[in-house]
């Protein structure tokens, strides 16, 4: 008899349960396929809005995509990309419009402005992993990873890498040292001993591949000291040494931005092979 009575409570708990999962997901209509036929690729501009923050503008020229508020700054085109995603985005479902409040949609958490087009983040339910979205006149239930895209700060969007595709070092300056390419060799100047062409080939390419943990527009410090590049085309590009421990951060002054190096990264940009260790 006892064993019976469990039964039925267990019976009546998993009813429970089956009806809040009923109560929390509205009725649904049918869902198109994506949300939008636009593809990414032609998409040109975007902003972020959010309460009580600078709305985040983006705009892309020639293929690349740049920060235009509250900073100027290259983005970063993955970042970028995982916004543009919600275009293609697949609704789980499709519910009936007009009462906003219920969704949390009257007052959005964030809304993505893409080439005018608003896509408004709403609330998320705690039972079916959903985030309620409003496109145009209709409401959807989408995945959570897209409004997980969504940055707080525009800082986040900044692309980290300290040269650009097309800038190649013909040489890097350091305050006690240099390594130059002369007539198709690398040489370190002064050589205190003979590090090696491809010890130098590797340390150059560090420079040239080099990616901060962060970066920034420039906090105002004075720098200690300079770095200066020079690239192939006769540009130069000049990094201000901010701070060199526990990590390294570099102001690139033609951007305005600073980055900040991991402690490993940052000494291996710093120690030119072929330095006599203290």
């Amino acid at each position: 008899m006892l064993k019976g009575w469990r039964l039925n409570l267990l019976l009546f708990a998993v009813v429970l349960a089956l009806a809040a999962v009923v109560a929390y997901r509205p009725a649904k209509d049918a869902a198109p396929a994506t949300l939008s036929a636009v593809k990414p690729a032609a998409v040109g501009n975007m902003a972020l809005l959010r309460p009580g923050r600078p709305p985040i503008e983006l705009r892309q020229r020639e293929g690349r995509w740049w920060i235009e508020a509250p900073f100027k700054a290259r983005a970063d085109e993955f970042l970028v990309l995982r916004l543009l995603s919600i275009l293609e985005a697949r609704p789980l479902s499709q519910l009936p419009g007009g009462d906003l409040k219920r969704y949390e949609l009257d007052l959005p958490q964030a809304v993505l402005d893409i080439d005018g087009v608003s896509y408004a983040f709403g609330a998320i339910n705690p039972v079916t992993s959903e985030q309620y979205l409003r496109a145009g006149d209709r409401i959807y239930a989408i995945e959570l990873r897209h409004g997980a895209a969504l940055p707080a700060r525009a800082q986040a969007l900044v692309r980290r890498v300290l040269l650009d595709e097309d800038e190649r070092p013909l040489a890097v300056i350091l305050p006690q040292a240099a390594v130059r390419k002369v007539e198709g060799r690398w040489q370190r100047e002064p050589a205190a001993h003979d590090p090696g062409g491809d010890d130098l080939q590797i340390y150059v390419d560090r420079w040239r591949q080099a990616s901060a943990a962060a970066a920034e527009p420039h906090d105002g410090r004075t720098a200690i000291a300079d770095i200066r590049l020079e690239l192939e085309g006769g540009r130069s590009v000049v990094f201000g040494i901010l701070q060199r421990s526990p990590q390294l951060v570099l102001w690139r002054r033609d951007n305005g931005l600073q980055y900040t190096l991991l402690e490993a990264a940052g000494r291996a940009l710093l120690e030119v092979p072929g330095e006599l260790k203290k």
